[in-house]
């Protein structure tokens, strides 16, 4: 499987990992539903990233505007790299610490 969720309490960390692709979204959203809540503070891991499919940085946006406090943890560059191909960087890395 290409992530893993935590739950603790409020917070929720997410780490994508290897490919993840539009074959993994249906699984992925519906995971994130029984994980989450409104003040849920979502954290995303993408070191272990090789390649993220533009649905699976749609739904992250979605996630966004849903919980509480969103934030992806050290983007790696494969993340940065899809994200600024999609036009995404404002609604995905506002606020994140950039490598680099």
């Amino acid at each position: 499987m290409p992530f893993t969720i935590n739950t603790k309490e409020q917070h929720v960390a997410l780490e994508l990992t290897g490919s993840v692709t539009a074959r993994d979204v249906s699984e992925l959203a519906a995971e994130l539903a029984s994980s989450l809540t409104a003040a849920a503070n979502v954290v995303i891991g993408t070191s272990g990233l090789d390649d993220i499919d533009t649905s699976v940085l749609q739904l992250l946006v979605s996630l966004r505007k849903t919980v509480n406090a969103f934030a992806v943890a050290d983007p790696s560059e494969v993340f940065i790299s899809a994200v600024d191909r999609c036009a995404l960087r404002r609604e995905l890395l506002a606020g994140s610490k950039e490598v680099g």
